[in-house]
């Protein structure tokens, strides 16, 4: 199944319940419903073919996410795409590097620490007194990448990712559900906390939690997968240790110790050999390779090689079920167009495109099923064998 925004602006058109004019574009569907001329009874409607599928597909082994930064921006974390070094450029202790800042300021926040840690091995074997401003302001890059954009999240506002997990609980599938991210925030932590559910995420310990991959394989538990570590994982005395965060007026407050992550640049496929990240991405692969899993990938930009690769091998399992959602244009993005080509012969692959249908908001209030509906045909099935025993 491959589908956009146009499969629900047609059926939303089609039906024409209570709206006041058509929708003609994504903007429209959006000031719509923010206008609230669309009612909810249209919308549930005219999305049910999706939901329906989804929910049978829930009923396989595992149900299995994949989240990206796309699925906490609601709530206030901020995109990478926004980063820029101009205010790093005014400051006094950089006017020596000014040049250089000024030549990378367009790039992406993975190209300018890429070309960062270039330069700065350059100064290093030229011995170049500069060596010391580039790591500095490496070292303030990634300061700034928790403290702008990861801890920018309104952890009070966590509603949809609160609504998401009380419909997997109806639904029944909790104790089977995993969830993977390379999000480095606590949203998921923080919700499911606040719903009272039990949860595997590779720790073990009260006092000390200790990185111990053993406890993702824990049966009728939900996991959480942090393929990328996470703002409160910090290196002490040998070991990977998942401290307890504090929450003041909806931010996290965590310890100023340099958390074990993996920054965007080009050496994060390199990192991912090596412990935690080495046993979460087996992990990841190994449960995609066992059973019969439904996986759903939203909010998630396809542009980790490893974790696509991940994806890549998974695929040649027949009795996987994908969900592959981008809220981009589906032309732009290489493993997407790959995976579309494998789409028409493979119909396991689902790809839901645009950003009516891969925003999280939507996917959760209109895609996320409660409870397993029955079809048409399933009800007509029940009364025909009422008809039948009277």
């Amino acid at each position: 199944m491959k589908i956009d925004s146009s499969y629900i602006i047609e059926k939303l058109n089609n039906d024409n319940k209570g709206m006041t004019s058509s929708v003609s574009s994504e903007e429209d569907y959006f000031e719509l419903v923010k206008n609230r001329e669309i009612s909810e009874e249209a919308l549930i409607a005219d999305f049910k073919e999706i939901r329906l599928r989804i929910g049978e597909h829930m009923k396989l082994d595992n149900v299995m996410f994949l989240f990206g930064n796309g699925a906490s921006i609601y709530a206030g974390s901020r995109d990478t795409k926004e980063f820029t070094l101009q205010n790093f450029s005014e400051m006094e202790e950089f006017c020596e590097i000014k040049d250089v800042l000024q030549n990378i300021n367009g790039l992406g926040i993975e190209e300018q620490l890429n070309a960062l840690i270039t330069i700065r091995a350059y100064y290093e074997i030229v011995k170049d007194r500069r060596e010391v401003a580039i790591s500095t302001l490496i070292n303030m890059i990634k300061k700034d990448l928790i403290n702008s954009f990861v801890n920018s999240i309104d952890y009070r506002k966590l509603i949809w990712h609160e609504v998401l997990l009380r419909k997997l609980r109806s639904f029944g599938c909790l104790n089977k559900t995993q969830i993977y991210t390379p999000n480095y925030d606590l949203a998921f932590e923080y919700s499911l906390d606040a719903l009272g559910i039990e949860y595997n995420d590779g720790f073990s310990g009260f006092v000390n939690r200790l990185f111990d991959p053993r406890t993702l394989v824990e049966n009728n538990k939900t996991s959480l997968v942090k393929v990328h570590g996470s703002v409160n994982w910090i290196y002490e005395d040998g070991h990977i240790k998942e401290m307890q965060p504090k929450f003041e007026n909806g931010k996290v407050v965590v310890n100023d110790t340099q958390p074990v992550l993996i920054y965007p640049t080009s050496n994060k496929l390199y990192q991912t050999y090596s412990t935690p990240y080495s046993e979460l991405m087996r992990h990841m692969l190994n449960e995609l390779e066992s059973g019969k899993n439904t996986l759903i990938v939203l909010g998630y930009k396809y542009g980790d090689d490893h974790i696509n690769e991940i994806l890549y091998k998974a695929l040649k399992k027949p009795n996987n079920i994908f969900y592959f959602f981008i809220y981009g244009n589906p032309e732009n993005c290489e493993f997407i167009h790959d995976v579309s080509s494998l789409a028409d012969d493979m119909p396991n692959i689902n790809i839901i495109s645009g950003k009516i249908l891969a925003s999280f908001d939507t996917f959760v209030k209109y895609l996320m099923p409660a409870t397993p509906e029955k079809t048409d045909e399933e009800r007509a099935l029940e009364l025909l064998q009422k008809v039948l025993e009277r």
